[in-house]
């Protein structure tokens, strides 16, 4: 019993452990036939590893039937008793009768729950059951019960921390889309869905020393709404605010080469940052944007100033450069903002370029 025992506690998984429980059982114990039963929640009894005919150890986990109103039931489940023996009785294999002999049913229990029996019977010798076999049986059962509840804790932990494990993955994950989401909500403007000042701010510094290191041009263009403080005063902000989202919409696009970022500077300001292109690309550009707005043709109220255009219009300041060592890009920004203000003076709706010289 204790070689059994030790070789039990040695197994891996509930599957091992209950094969060697039928092989060796059978064999130390000298027994003809032993098959292991396990009992679920819904009173079914499951196969695992049984003894066929001939006395082959076999895999019958294929095995499910409700729990048997029988004589071995009422006397190990409901009287308790840890061994039910019964002589010259019907022996069965896949519940059909296949000869006579004794047949006992052993409980293993988990405490007071009961978890399963081991049946054993004498179908292939015919020898007669011994009295040492009560207390050997019932002895074998407990051992049996012992590992069984160790094995079934052991699975249900590693069940219980894949569990937790794929919970900590779940939310690990969530967690990561959250911050990807907040991320990504910090660098939008929440009004027009462009890219917002904090992303510009990060990008010039970043395209300027790039383009320093690689002596390449970069161009910028700061675009004003013209006259939007008399059309927030007209029709009011709601308005404004859905003026500023489709002109965000309508130029977000204007300019889809690599590195060029559109975004809004604040309050009726876009800026445009073209790294790589030169004055020629800046001025195309400006043309494009104030095509875009002219074909966009969203009306502005009616009013008795020196406005003229019957839509919103914009102005542009541009200025290019290519950096020199040590040089700022805040120059570039204030260069191109005098060109803006150079077109608002000169008329709005136009643009202005003004080349930043490094000295």
């Amino acid at each position: 019993m204790h070689s059994i025992s030790f070789m039990l506690w040695r197994t891996k998984s509930i599957k091992e452990m209950l094969f060697i429980a039928v092989d060796e059982g059978k064999r130390q114990l000298e027994i003809d036939r032993m098959a292991v039963f396990l009992f679920d929640e819904k009173h079914h009894m499951h196969g695992t590893y049984g003894t066929d005919i001939a006395g082959n150890t076999t895999d019958e986990y294929y095995f499910e039937s409700v729990i048997p109103n029988q004589w071995y039931a009422a006397r190990t489940l409901k009287e308790k008793e840890y061994l039910a023996v019964q002589e010259n009785t019907p022996l069965f294999h896949d519940l059909k009768q296949v000869g006579f002999g004794w047949s006992a049913y052993i409980a293993l229990w988990d405490e007071d729950t009961p978890i399963g029996w081991i049946a054993c019977d004498n179908l292939l010798t015919g020898r007669p059951f011994r009295s040492y076999h009560h207390q050997l049986l019932k002895q074998y059962g407990f051992i049996i019960s012992q590992h069984l509840v160790r094995h079934q804790a052991e699975d249900r932990l590693k069940r219980l921390n894949k569990d937790l494990e794929k919970r900590v993955l779940t939310r690990t994950q969530e967690l990561n889309d959250v911050n990807k989401m907040l991320e990504k909500m910090s660098r939008l403007d929440p009004l027009t869905n462009i890219a917002n000042r904090r992303v510009f701010d990060e990008a010039i510094v970043d395209e300027w020393r790039r383009a320093e290191r690689h002596q390449l041009p970069i161009s910028l263009l700061i675009m004003d709404i013209d006259h939007f403080k008399q059309y927030n005063d007209h029709l009011g902000h709601d308005a404004g605010d859905l003026c500023l989202k489709k002109i965000a919409n309508g130029l977000a696009n204007i300019e889809r080469r690599a590195g060029s970022l559109f975004a809004r500077f604040g309050g009726e300001e876009f800026v445009l940052l073209l790294p790589g292109q030169d004055s020629k690309a800046a001025v195309f550009a400006a043309k494009k944007i104030l095509k875009a707005m002219y074909d966009m043709a969203l009306p502005f109220p009616h009013n008795d100033n020196e406005r003229t255009e019957p839509t919103v219009t914009l102005s542009i300041g541009a200025s290019t450069t290519i950096p020199t060592q040590g040089s700022d890009y805040k120059t570039l920004f204030n260069t191109a903002d005098k060109a803006l203000y150079r077109a608002k003076g000169e008329g709005r709706n136009c643009y202005r370029l003004l080349l930043y010289q490094n000295k």
